[in-house]
C-alpha cells in the first residue's frame, strides 16, 4: 500500500533539521521504501510504500516514529513530539444520551462520544492543504476531523449526526442476506450476509463499520450535533465484506490489515481536540469504551548470540538496547553463564507482526543498516539436527527424481469444474465452492488431483504414444466451521502403460526417500469406485497408507474422451515426507559373482507378485534378489539372483536353493513351467 505524506505536516511531529532528502534516503535504507518526493505549493509530498504488515507505519506519526528511530544511525539528531489530545473531557452542562451496544464482540474495541454545538462550515485552509496533498478531498470541517485523525494518527474514525439518529441507539450486529444499505455517495449495495453493521436498535442500518457509511446518518448542513465514533474492527471480516461488495475505501484498506485497538483511544481523544478547535463544539456526553479483552504485552526472547549469528557481525548489547528502545519496544538484559539474553516486550503497535525471536533480529538488521552487513554468508554455527524434517527438500528430490526418469510436471489450477467432478464421479456438494468464481471451469476448490491430470491428458491426446506426467500439490478437505484441510499428493500418471512398470516406479521413488519394507494390500472395491476392482492395490508401509496405485476404470478413462488405458499412482506426500529418510545403509560390493537364472511359473490370479517374491527370498540364504521380469498370461517369469559374499557358488549349491523354493510354492498350488526335475 502506497501513502502520501506531507514533509511539513510530518515536521510538526519529528524535530530534526533532515533535509526532504535525506529523511527519504534513510528511510528507503532502513524502513518503508520513499518511491518518489514531490515538491508542492512550498511543501514535499512523500511517495511511501508500506508492506501490509506495517500498519502502524500507515499515518503522520507511524512514519515519525520510524524516522526517530532511522535518523540517528547516520548522525542526525531527532526526536517525536505527541499530538495534542483533547484533556477536558468530561461534559458540562446538558448530557445528551446515546446507547452504544456489542453484545457479540463483533469489534475489538469501541468508542464513541457526542458533541454538541457544531459550527459546520470550511476547514481552515492549513487542513484542507493538508488532506489534499495526501489525496483526499476536503469537504466541511466535521468530516475533514475523521479523515486528518486517520491520517495522523492511523486509526479510521468516522462521525453521524447525531440528530439523525432518533433512538439515540447504535447496535453492533452481523448483517442478514439481502439487506440492503444505500452508502454515503448515494449507491445501493446489497449484502451477502455475516457483515458487521450498525442498527439504530429497530432494524435500520446506519453504518457499515471500517467500511462506509451510508446515506441515512451522515452529517449535512443541517448538522449541529455529531457522534464521534471509533471502532477498531475484525480485519478478516472487513476484508471479506469489502471485497465482496466492492468498496475499497481507505479506511477498508487500513481496517483490513488489523489497527490497534489500543490506538483508539488516542485518535479519539485527538479528534474531540480537533472538534473543538476546528466546530467549536463542546463534548455532550461521556466517552463510551468497549474494550472487552484490552491487549496484555508480550515478551519475546532472544540473544546477542543469535543476532551475530544471523547477521554475521558484531553488534555490542547497547546498541542493540537502543535501536529497540527507539522503535518502542521495552528491553531487559540479562547475563547468565557469558550468554546475553534480550527479554523485548513488544508494544501493541507491533503485536501483529513481531511473534518470534527473528522479528526481532531482523529489526535490528535494518535499523543497522543492511548496507552494514557484510557481503558475506552468516557463519553457521548450529546445523539443523534433522533437515530431512523439512518437506522441500522431499519435494525438491521427488521432482528431480520423476523428472530424471522421464516424466513431465504439471501445474494445475486449485480449482476445478463441476463437469471435471462429475467425470471422475466426484460429488461437487462434498467441496468448497467459490461464491464469486472468475470463470464456470474455476468454481470447486478440488480435493483430488486426478480430474485436473486427466484434463491435461485430454489436451494432450495425439501429441505422443506415451504420455507420462505428475503434479506435486495440495488438495483442501472440507471441515465444517473451520478453514478447509490442506493435504499435499503426489499424483502419478502414465497413459499406455502397465501396472507392474509404475508400480516399478513407485517403489524405485520411495526407496530413494528412504522408505523400504512396503506392502501392496487389495483394496476396497466399494470405496475405491473410480479404479479397476483388480488392478489396484493400496501402498503401505509401518502400517501408514502411502496411497493407491492401479489402472482407472475404462469408464472414468473414457468420460475425459481418452482411448488409450491410464494407470495411475495417488499418494499421500505428507504421510512420503514424515517417512522419508537420509540413512544409508553401505553394503560392500561382493567379491564373488552372483548366479543369476529365470523360473517361470503357473500362478493363478489370486496369489500376488509380491507374497510370491516374499516366498521366494524367504526359501534360502542364497536368495539375494528376487525380480518380476516377465508375465504372459498365467505364466510368470522371475529372475533370481544366489550369491554367496565368501566364495563362488557351485552348481550343487545353486540347485539346492532352487528345489527349495519350487518345494515351498508348490505348497500354494503354484507349478514350475517346463518340467524341470527337483
Amino acid at each position: 500500500m502506497n501513502i502520501l505524506i506531507s514533509h511539513n505536516w510530518l515536521k510538526e511531529y519529528l524535530q530534526t533539521n533532515a533535509s526532504p532528502e535525506q529523511i527519504a534516503k534513510y528511510l528507503s535504507l532502513c524502513g518503508p521504501s520513499v518511491e518518489r518526493v514531490t515538491k508542492v505549493n512550498g511543501d514535499f509530498v512523500y511517495d511511501i510504500e508500506i508492506t501490509t504488515n506495517r500498519v502502524d507505519m500507515m499515518s503522520i506519526l507511524g512514519i515519525g516514529r520510524e524516522a526517530r528511530a532511522i535518523l540517528p544511525q547516520f548522525n542526525i539528531q531527532t526526536s517525536l513530539k505527541q499530538p495534542k489530545l483533547a484533556q477536558d473531557i468530561k461534559p458540562k452542562g446538558e448530557i445528551l444520551p446515546i446507547a452504544i451496544k456489542d453484545p457479540d464482540h463483533l469489534c475489538y474495541r469501541v468508542l464513541g462520544v457526542v458533541m454538541d454545538n457544531v459550527k459546520l462550515g470550511p476547514s481552515p485552509k492549513l487542513i484542507q492543504q493538508r488532506l489534499e496533498k495526501t489525496g483526499i478531498r476536503s469537504l466541511n470541517n466535521a468530516v475533514d476531523v475523521t479523515n486528518y485523525v486517520m491520517t495522523e494518527i492511523g486509526h479510521p474514525a468516522h462521525v453521524f449526526d447525531y440528530d439523525r439518529i432518533t433512538t439515540k441507539k447504535l447496535v453492533l450486529r452481523k448483517a442478514k442476506k439481502g439487506e440492503k444499505i444505500i452508502s454515503l455517495e448515494g449507491k445501493e449495495y446489497t449484502l451477502t450476509g455475516g457483515d458487521i453493521v450498525i442498527d439504530d436498535g429497530t432494524g435500520k442500518i446506519i453504518d457499515l463499520p471500517g467500511i462506509i457509511g451510508t446515506q441515512n446518518s451522515i452529517v449535512t448542513s443541517q448538522t449541529k450535533r455529531v457522534l464521534l465514533f471509533i471502532e477498531a474492527n475484525n480485519p478478516y471480516q472487513i476484508r471479506k465484506s469489502s471485497m465482496e461488495l466492492g468498496i475499497r475505501t481507505v479506511a477498508a484498506t487500513l481496517n483490513e490489515k488489523g489497527v490497534d485497538p489500543e490506538l483508539a483511544k488516542t485518535a479519539l481523544l485527538r479528534g474531540i481536540q480537533l472538534f473543538k478547535e476546528l466546530t467549536g463544539s463542546k463534548v455532550a456526553s461521556p466517552i463510551h469504551d468497549i474494550y472487552p479483552q484490552p491487549y496484555k504485552p508480550k515478551d519475546v526472547k532472544t540473544s546477542l548470540e543469535m543476532i551475530t549469528q544471523r547477521l554475521g557481525v558484531e553488534i555490542n548489547s547497547q546498541r542493540i538496547e537502543k535501536i529497540l528502545t527507539a522503535l518502542g519496544f521495552k528491553v531487559k538484559i540479562k547475563t547468565l553463564n557469558n550468554q546475553t539474553e534480550f527479554i523485548v516486550t513488544v508494544p501493541s503497535l507491533r503485536a501483529r507482526d513481531i511473534n518470534i525471536p527473528e522479528d526481532i533480529v531482523e529489526e535490528v538488521a535494518r535499523i543497522y543498516g543492511y548496507h552494514n552487513l557484510p557481503s558475506i554468508i552468516p557463519p553457521l554455527y548450529q546445523l539443523p539436527e534433522k533437515p530431512e524434517e523439512n518437506n522441500f527438500i522431499w519435494e525438491k528430490k521427488t521432482k528431480t527424481l520423476l523428472r530424471d526418469w522421464g516424466f513431465t510436471e504439471t501445474y494445475t489450477y486449485t480449482f476445478q469444474s463441476k463437469k471435471e467432478l462429475k467425470q471422475f464421479k466426484l460429488e461437487p456438494e462434498k467441496h468448497l465452492k467459490l461464491k464469486n468464481p472468475l470463470t464456470k471451469d474455476w468454481v470447486y476448490l478440488r480435493t483430488n488431483l486426478i480430474p485436473s491430470l486427466l484434463s491435461v491428458l485430454k489436451e494432450n491426446r495425439g501429441v505422443k504414444e506415451e504420455v507420462k506426467i505428475f503434479e506435486l500439490s495440495s488438495v483442501f478437505i472440507p471441515q465444517e466451521n473451520k478453514l478447509p484441510l490442506e493435504k499435499q499428493k503426489l499424483v502419478l500418471l502414465w497413459q499406455a502403460s502397465k501396472f507392474y512398470t509404475l508400480k516399478g516406479v513407485c517403489e524405485a521413488l520411495l526407496h530413494e526417500l528412504g522408505i523400504k519394507k512396503l506392502k501392496f494390500v487389495n483394496v476396497n472395491k466399494e470405496k475405491y469406485f473410480n479404479w479397476h476392482p483388480v488392478r489396484t492395490a493400496l501402498i503401505k508401509s509401518k502400517g501408514k497408507n502411502l496411497g493407491l496405485i492401479g489402472l482407472l476404470k475404462p469408464s472414468i478413462v473414457q468420460n475425459f474422451t481418452l482411448k488409450k488405458p491410464v494407470v495411475a499412482a495417488y499418494l499421500n506426500f505428507d504421510i512420503i515426507s514424515s517417512l522419508a529418510n537420509n540413512k544409508k545403509t553401505y553394503l560392500p560390493i561382493p567379491k564373488y559373482p552372483a548366479v543369476i537364472e529365470d523360473l517361470s511359473f503357473l500362478i493363478s490370479q489370486k496369489e500376488t507378485t509380491q507374497k510370491i517374491i516374499k516366498i521366494i527370498k524367504n526359501s534360502h540364504p542364497l536368495v539375494t534378489k528376487v525380480k518380476l521380469k516377465d508375465i504372459y498370461k498365467t505364466v510368470k517369469t522371475f529372475e533370481i539372483h544366489y550369491q554367496d559374499p565368501d566364495k563362488s557358488l557351485a552348481a550343487e549349491e545353486v540347485s539346492k536353493a532352487r528345489r527349495k523354493i519350487i518345494l515351498n510354492l508348490k505348497q500354494i498350488d503354484i507349478l514350475l513351467k517346463g518340467g524341470l526335475e527337483i
